[in-house]
């Protein structure tokens, strides 16, 4: 095992578990000779044993990086503070980005995480945002807008972000590689292949596509180019890997 691939949502959304492990599971489909040593666990609505602190007072006070719970809690106060919360509802991504960047666990634990929210996100300078990721460290995705009026959950679409925000995670469209383009980030231009970008946040097309390629011509989502990518990743993290275990056989901190 390299590293652990971490799933963790609200409270909940428990019904989503099996359509993520799914989209993930599709995307190291892509890379067989790497998938046994990134193995996926959920871990859900995760809280560790000293997540919460009682107070005199009656309160309870969530400890920092303890549980699921504080990371959304402090999405959504700064939210409040830019008025985000109060007008639209929504949560702010860059402060889940800031708490997953500085999470101590990550230290202790070889992992990759993923954090899925039932509240819209937005990030500065953006009214919205599906998703965003970190390259080799963690993604953050939202199912606010794929509810309908009619509170049907768009369940394909979903699992196309997932798969998608995963993508840059594992570097995909890394800066500076071949048929890509600056959209908010590398993403790549050749058609069908789901790490496009979509500025308008309709994916509807890029899900259609992908689910024909799969259940017609057992295609994978993702083109050649970025297999190629992801391969080179791969071996990169393995390299990594087996020259840190040489030089510090019980662990870093040996």
């Amino acid at each position: 095992m390299i590293r652990n691939i971490f799933i963790l949502y609200e409270k909940g959304m428990e019904s989503l578990r099996p359509h993520i492990e799914n989209a993930v599971g599709q995307m190291m489909d892509c890379f067989p000779q790497y998938k046994g040593n990134y193995p996926i666990k959920t871990l859900g609505n995760w809280q560790s044993e000293k997540a919460k602190k009682n107070l005199p007072n009656g309160n309870v006070l969530l400890e920092p990086w303890e549980s699921v719970e504080w990371y959304i809690g402090r999405a959504k106060l700064k939210a409040m503070e830019q008025g985000r919360w109060q007008t639209r509802g929504q949560i702010s991504i860059n402060q889940l980005w800031e708490d997953l960047s500085s999470d101590p666990y990550c230290k202790k634990i070889p992992q990759w995480s993923i954090l899925v929210t039932k509240h819209d996100l937005y990030a500065d300078g953006l009214n919205f945002c599906l998703g965003v990721s970190k390259e080799n460290a963690f993604s953050i995705i939202s199912t606010a807008r794929f509810v309908d009026g009619n509170n049907r959950f768009d369940v394909e679409g979903f699992k196309t972000v997932v798969m998608h925000e995963f993508g840059h995670l594992i570097g995909l469209t890394h800066e500076g590689r071949v048929n890509t383009s600056e959209q908010l980030g590398s993403h790549c231009t050749n058609d069908g292949c789901i790490m496009q970008q979509r500025m308008d946040g309709d994916f509807s097309d890029i899900t259609r596509i992908r689910l024909v390629a799969k259940q017609q011509y057992g295609l994978p989502p993702i083109c050649s180019d970025c297999i190629d990518s992801g391969e080179k990743f791969f071996e990169r993290q393995r390299a990594l890997y087996n020259y840190t275990h040489r030089i510090f056989p019980n662990g870093r901190n040996s």
